[in-house]
């Protein structure tokens, strides 16, 4: 046995061992050296053309994704109740208090007793996450009770006066029946403080289509 079979042979010797550990299997297998690998000594042209073809972009995408109005929601709301400085910022939870949800062919109320949670990073920029429930009455006059999950961003303006950047990706769980076309869609929101209701937030709901 030449010097260089014996340094292939302890290669995959090695391998084979270093498989035996939970740990590190999973770690070979995401590089596909399992045990037994055929890898040791393949040259440089054989592992590029192993490799994934590519599919060549060339100008824009087909589809650009826009969006649609859809509803919109006036979240009622409360002082900040501060947690403070964390090890991930500051932390504070806004209550939601109520509201309305006004829609076309559909109207309801929020739900009292959720909460906008928020944390503001080392770069100012917030990011929230608010968890509350809505009852939505359409067509059929049924009373519906749907959760919504609103998680987004919140920039500050880059000039003073300007306005923020806050936008979030809303996402719904509605029962089977009237209100199911909002569990089958990508929602996106626009969120600012109404301009028309004391202690409030305006959420325009968009659908991406």
């Amino acid at each position: 046995m030449t010097m260089t079979e014996k340094s292939q042979e302890k290669n995959i010797d090695d391998t084979v061992v270093k498989a035996t550990d939970p740990g590190r299997r999973e770690i070979l297998k995401v590089a596909g050296l399992t045990a037994g690998s055929t890898l040791v000594g393949m040259a440089p042209s054989s592992l590029e053309a192993a490799a994934f073809e590519r599919e060549a972009i060339d100008g824009p995408p087909a589809h650009n994704p826009s969006s649609e109005y859809v509803f919109s929601i006036t979240a009622e709301i409360s002082g900040a109740l501060t947690v403070g400085q964390t090890t991930t910022g500051q932390v504070r939870a806004i209550p939601i208090t109520g509201g309305s949800v006004d829609g076309e062919n559909f109207s309801g109320i929020v739900v009292p007793g959720g909460a906008d949670w928020q944390q503001t990073r080392k770069d100012n920029v917030t990011e929230i996450e608010a968890i509350y429930m809505i009852q939505l009455q359409g067509e059929s006059g049924e009373q519906t009770f749907v959760k919504v999950v609103n998680r987004g961003l919140i920039v500050p303006p880059e000039q003073p006066g300007g306005a923020a950047y806050f936008r979030t990706r809303i996402m719904f769980t509605a029962p089977q029946g009237e209100f199911a076309w909002m569990n089958e869609a990508i929602f996106l929101s626009r969120v600012g403080l109404h301009p028309d209701v004391d202690s409030a937030v305006l959420v325009e709901v968009f659908r991406l289509v």
